[in-house]
């Protein structure tokens, strides 16, 4: 049992670094120091051994959730029954973090039969949190105007985030300090002054729109790039996506622009170049968008407007280039070392933006000063950024009123008035 536990933990940080096609038995074995005999006597195939891992990772987190919640007391408000899962599921994720990142990057590569299988674990998963906010939502004890599976999708989205950033560490935040200010973020909202309805959004969303006529105007004044690399990188993302970093060849990444794989490299010398060009373009949309429109804005906007606006541009620019982020959440752990070096300086400075927007608002009185910026910051991008593997444009919200959600979510919080003052009181 002790080697099998060994193998599992191996193969999952294993297929969450290399994805499904790119990691062999003989890799598993190797990082879990045993002899592929011993492997292959618990996992014949590779097959068997990521559905286990799978479905042991699904199991760690939502078997312990649904037991920790079970065990609260038959008084326990709604409210304190969400909060509880909040606190389990973060527990869980941040105990078993290769198993998360490994079910979020994997579960579109696995075979058709293991992925049917698994999804409907996590539809199981997901109705035990849709009952814990409607609950809440019945009760009145937490704000009846944000849509309760966005809610419930934006908070799950922003917990699985946390394994690919969050490392505690003795002279930094705990982890138990660290749950602590996950909830206060989103029960509580980051803003002074709180917004009586959903937080309107009219001047964020002007400047975006106009931002993003400045954008794509600029892009094709300036931008060099032939029609066919950008034909390559479309396809890129779609495959790297799809595949996994180690699971796409050039051949896959040809066949999907369209082209043959010999004109790939008078574009690209190698998947290498490819992928980093891949990153940085998703990263330069993003990062374009965000300052254009904060940019946009009149003089007289307030500092907690502008910080709004960076999170309303981010959002939509992750929507409208959804092949894009995802193909980067899904391979950023997975690149080479010197890949990830050339691209991370871009994705520092666009993080380091956000914070300045955040401290600028923090300064003016507009937002809460006992967070740390830098985890709200992450937090954000990584609930946002997660919009990508279950938005629907076919569902009740459009992008714009989605925007909204958010807004009011994390500036007036999950909670009512009320309410939130109860948590705070407690909380001191």
């Amino acid at each position: 049992m002790a080697t099998r536990a060994r193998i599992l933990d191996s193969a999952a940080h294993t297929f969450r670094t290399k994805g499904y096609a790119g990691t062999r038995l003989s890799d598993v074995a190797a990082a879990a120091d045993t002899q592929a005999g011993s492997l292959y006597y618990h996992f014949p195939s590779r097959e068997e051994l990521v559905e286990e891992v799978l479905r042991v990772g699904q199991e760690r987190t939502s078997g312990y959730v649904r037991r920790r919640v079970a065990a609260l007391s038959d008084d326990a408000s709604c409210l304190d029954r969400l909060r509880e899962a909040i606190d389990a599921h973060l527990d869980s994720t941040l105990e078993s973090g290769d198993y998360t990142a490994a079910t979020i990057r994997i579960i579109g590569q696995v075979p058709e039969e293991i992925r049917k299988r698994r999804l409907h674990e996590q539809r199981e998963y997901g109705l035990f949190w849709r009952g814990l906010v409607n609950d809440a939502h019945e009760s009145g004890e937490i704000r009846t105007d944000l849509d309760s599976s966005v809610l419930r999708m934006l908070l799950l989205g922003a917990m699985n985030s946390v394994p690919d950033w969050f490392r505690p560490r003795r002279d930094g935040l705990s982890a138990a300090a660290f749950k602590q200010q996950f909830e206060s973020l989103f029960l509580e909202g980051l803003a002074i002054t709180k917004s009586s309805g959903l937080r309107p959004l009219d001047g964020e969303l002007e400047a975006v729109k106009s931002a993003e006529s400045t954008v794509l105007l600029s892009a094709e004044r300036q931008d060099d790039m032939a029609d066919g690399a950008k034909r390559i990188l479309d396809g890129a993302a779609k495959v790297f996506r799809q595949n996994g970093y180690a699971g796409t060849r050039l051949a896959d990444v040809a066949a999907a622009a369209g082209i043959q794989t010999g004109s790939m490299y008078y574009y690209f010398d190698s998947r290498e170049h490819l992928v980093r060009e891949l990153l940085l373009a998703a990263w330069k949309r993003t990062d374009d968008l965000a300052r254009t429109s904060v940019n946009a804005l009149p003089a007289t906007a307030s500092a907690l407007e502008r910080f709004s606006t960076v999170l309303t541009a981010h959002l939509l620019s992750v929507l409208r280039s959804s092949m894009y982020t995802s193909a980067l959440v899904r391979i950023l752990g997975q690149i080479s070392d010197v890949v990830r070096e050339q691209t991370v300086a871009n994705q520092r400075a666009y993080l380091d933006y956000w914070r300045g927007l955040l401290n600028e608002a923090i300064t003016a009185g507009e937002v809460r000063d006992d967070l740390d910026p830098m985890v709200v910051t992450m937090l954000m991008t990584g609930a946002l950024n997660w919009t990508v593997e279950w938005y629907s444009a076919d569902g009740d919200l459009n992008p714009e009123q989605l925007a909204i959600q958010f807004s009011t979510l994390v500036f007036d919080g999950i909670a009512g008035e009320l309410t939130s003052a109860k948590i705070s009181a407690a909380t001191a």
